[in-house]
């Protein structure tokens, strides 16, 4: 123990001795592993933290195995196939099933505040005593009370918190759910977020007002499924019982269903872990965001090892002189390591602190995409994680440095000179090789944010088929129940109304702006002509309804034949308008326009032929990074669907227009539900939010990693001139000119930086294939980026290693020689 102390202090005053040398330790450390737990939290929030249900690893989804959304949206299952697992199984302690998707789950709010449209979940009474979790303001709703489909519903916290101000009197009052008075009998916790964080109620799927009449026991298997059904199930398997147990159980019930009841409705079921469902598609980006971490750490830890080889080189006669007094090799590891492990323990403590604030920063501008995100934070798991984290980077920076200083000879070190014994080849070469790795690190890094940003800019530069700038949008919505030519009333007169503001160059309406998910898959019942497809090679087509001059507040150019106008009454003779995806699909030799189709829309099976009137450009709305999916237009007075986004195009983009455009739609209709007004600018930087965040996230770790490598090897040059101001001082004093020492010097930065680029080159290829599926328009081995990032780092290895070059050919030969 005195030992210890006596290092303990030693290794205090060594370090006051220069505090240049710990500070810039310190904060290289801190900023490692301050990152390195920034990211773990984000982690254990969304894949690690347990869920608020009782026994959450038993608890599975059960969906079409063919469902392309993990968080289910599309896809479901057939009613009946679900009634006969709760029958039959045995694998499941209890199944429930649900209905959530969003746009025939979504509904009105009304009687309590302004009118609102919010995200629910229609779920079977089950559901709530199977997850094992109570409301924490009243009661969940009965079987019975779903049977008697008694209009009750429970609240998420937020809701509660927006509508009501949080008042514990709410039980028992009355929400108006599209237009139906609804009980209030409870208020969920903030943690229930079932299926979807953004559920903000619960109530029996008998009271869906979308459904018409899904009562139970009334249920039409052959609507189980479809476009108005989209069930999903959860259930809780018994204690002991695997996934893969229950999934060969399913697909057994299945087999057995087909055959005594045949039905092409019927799908493949997969069974997921509820956690898999809860964390989405995020897994990938956020493993490559953690792999960047640990890259800058590594390089943190490279850089810290060679400040300590470095100064420890300085420290070699008394080191020597220790030796010859007695201090065997274990006492000297033992001062060494004291000294990396206090160095530790501060970087810990600071880290700690970027860490929170990494944490702040990251759930206040991180993509709405990751899931869990606001429940990130610096808890006793990351604490650890930090712990042990900090205790690698000690024995990693520690270890090597202790390991050659201790190794130097008492006898040789007092004999020779500082200069000759300085000049340590050992280290020289140890010195080397942490900088080869360091470049390594760093190529890995830079090039797999070099892909990113390259495929960033590849999405930011699709044209999207509009001219988003100085185009307002809202989303207007009748109040539910109103009748259909009061809510055609509604469009038009507000079209009117905000025709005549001021500034407005173009308005109309379209019932869908953007739709992220995947497109409506509908076709063509007929072709005059051809032979229509057949339904399994369908080509996906989205069926809009638009109203007013959509295409040109939108800014989508008519390529041929005539808009829609008034003339089309109706009872006109329908018409639809086309895009040029859709022109080349099935007109490819031949002029669209007159041509003849029957649609599967969103009419249903319509029987009545309707006739190309126009063509105009294709456009993406399903996200610039996914391909134009074939467009037919229908005019709002002629469909079945209504108009519900607002497109207003403008000659201003300043924000007052916003509240007069909202002030001059409540002046048409004072019950009309309203979205908040974005600009198409806004919405489609949303869309590119998650793609940025990444982008920008490992952009800055690969400029922390840029830079420590440039100061990585701008030491290592400087310190290699340092002990060989003899030699490049005799080198001149034979005749050797500034120039040659430059090209000298400069030569030995480029040779480590050409080994590192080599060898990260290499990794980087086997590497970002994994990231192949974030990529957009570049692959995975891009050449470009490749050859960039190599360039880009062998300017910064020349430009550290030029100032020390420019200081060794600034040596004196006669003041060195004449010191020797």
């Amino acid at each position: 123990m005195t030992g210890l102390l006596q290092d303990f202090r030693y290794t205090v005053r060594q370090l006051h001795r220069s505090p240049g040398f710990p500070a810039v330790v310190v904060l290289t450390l801190a900023v490692g592993i301050g990152a390195n737990s920034a990211i773990f939290s984000v982690i254990e929030a969304v894949f690690l933290r347990s869920l608020s249900y009782r026994n959450p690893e038993q608890l599975l989804i059960l969906t079409d195995a063919q469902d392309s959304d993990i968080q289910g949206e599309d896809g479901g299952i057939l009613y009946k196939d679900f009634s006969a697992w709760k029958a039959q199984g045995r694998t499941f302690e209890d199944i429930a099933v649900f209905y959530r998707n969003s746009g025939w789950s979504r509904v009105t709010l009304t009687n309590s505040g302004e009118p609102e449209s919010v995200q629910g979940a229609f779920v079977s009474a089950n559901v709530f005593p199977m997850m094992g979790i109570r409301p924490s303001l009243g009661r969940w709703f009965t079987s019975d009370e779903e049977l008697r489909r008694e209009r009750v519903v429970i609240l998420s916290l937020s809701l509660w918190v927006r509508r009501f101000g949080a008042s514990r009197d709410v039980v028992g009052k009355t929400l108006q759910i599209n237009g139906a008075n609804s009980q209030i009998i409870g208020v969920m916790p903030a943690d229930f977020r079932f299926p979807a964080k953004d559920a903000q109620f619960w109530a029996p799927i008998t009271t869906n007002s979308n459904w018409g009449d899904p009562g139970l026991t009334k249920i039409d298997p052959q609507q189980g499924r479809g476009f108005y059904a989209r069930w999903k199930a959860v259930g809780r398997l018994r204690s002991g019982v695997s996934l893969a147990q229950a999934q060969t159980e399913i697909s057994a019930i299945g087999a057995r269903l087909e055959l005594v009841d045949h039905d092409p409705q019927r799908g493949k079921v997969k069974a997921l872990p509820l956690r898999t469902s809860v964390s989405g598609n995020t897994k990938l980006a956020l493993s490559v965001l953690s792999g960047a971490v640990f890259l800058v750490l590594l390089i943190a830890c490279i850089n810290v090892a060679n400040l300590i080889l470095a100064r420890g080189a300085a420290r070699e006669r008394e080191m020597a002189i220790r030796t010859a007094l007695g201090a065997g090799r274990p006492r000297l590891v033992r001062q060494l390591f004291m000294e990396s492990g206090l160095l530790a323990v501060a970087s810990t403590s600071l880290g700690v602190g970027f860490a929170a604030l990494g944490v702040r920063v990251l759930a206040t501008f991180g993509p709405k995409d990751i899931p869990r995100l606001e429940e990130a934070g610096i808890d006793i798991r990351v604490l650890a994680f930090t712990l042990a984290v900090s205790l690698f980077a000690a024995i990693l920076f520690g270890l090597i440095p202790a390991w050659k200083i201790s190794r130097s000879g008492p006898g040789e070190s007092l004999k020779l000179g500082t200069q000759v014994m300085s000049s340590s080849i050992g280290l020289k070469k140890t010195h080397g090789m942490l900088v080869v790795m360091e470049f390594a690190l760093a190529v890995m890094l830079l090039i797999g944010a070099g892909l990113l940003v390259h495929s960033f800019l590849a999405v930011e530069a699709v044209d999207p088929g509009f001219e988003p700038g100085h185009v307002f949008t809202m989303e207007i919505a009748a109040p539910w129940g109103r009748p259909e030519p009061r809510t055609r009333a509604l469009y038009q007169s507000t079209l009117e109304r905000v025709r005549a503001l001021p500034g407005v160059k173009a308005a109309g309406g379209i019932n869908g702006l953007f739709d992220i998910g995947p497109p409506f898959l509908l076709g063509l019942r007929a072709i005059e002509g051809p032979a229509p497809e057949a339904k399994e090679k369908w080509t996906p087509l989205i069926w809009g309804t638009v109203s007013g001059d959509y295409f040109v507040a939108m800014g989508i150019p008519l390529l041929r034949g005539r808009p829609f106008s008034d003339q089309d009454a109706p009872n006109s003779p329908l018409v639809a308008i086309i895009d040029e995806n859709m022109a080349r699909r099935y007109w490819p030799d031949e002029d669209p326009i007159g041509q003849r189709i029957k649609g599967q829309d969103r009419r249903g099976s319509n029987d009545d032929w309707v006739t190309v009137i126009g063509v105009v450009g294709n456009v993406r709305t399903h996200g610039l990074d996914k391909q134009s999916t074939p467009h037919v237009y229908e005019w709002y007075k002629q469909s079945g669907e209504l108009s519900q986004d607002l497109i207003v195009r403008t000659t201003t983009a300043a924000d007052a227009f916003a509240a007069a455009l909202r002030a001059a739609v409540r002046e048409v209709d004072q019950s009309a539900v309203l979205s908040p007004v974005n600009t198409l600018d806004q919405q489609l930087a949303e869309q590119l939010s998650p793609r940025r965040f990444h982008v920008w996230l490992l952009g800055l770790f690969s400029f922390i990693a840029l830079l420590l490598a440039c100061v990585g090897i701008y030491s290592m040059i400087s310190y290699s001139v340092a002990q060989r101001t003899r030699e490049i001082g005799i080198r001149m004093a034979l005749g050797a000119r500034p120039r040659d020492v430059m090209k000298l010097v400069m030569g030995d930065g480029a040779k480590f930086a050409m080994a590192g680029l080599a060898i990260g080159t290499i990794a980087a290829t086997g590497l970002t294939k994994f990231m192949a599926s974030l990529l957009f328009g570049v692959t995975a081995t891009d050449p470009v980026t490749f050859a960039g990032v190599a360039i880009l780092l062998m300017a910064v290895a020349l430009l550290a290693s030029y100032f020390p070059a420019r200081r060794a050919a600034k040596v004196d030969p006669m003041v060195v020689l004449r010191y020797e």
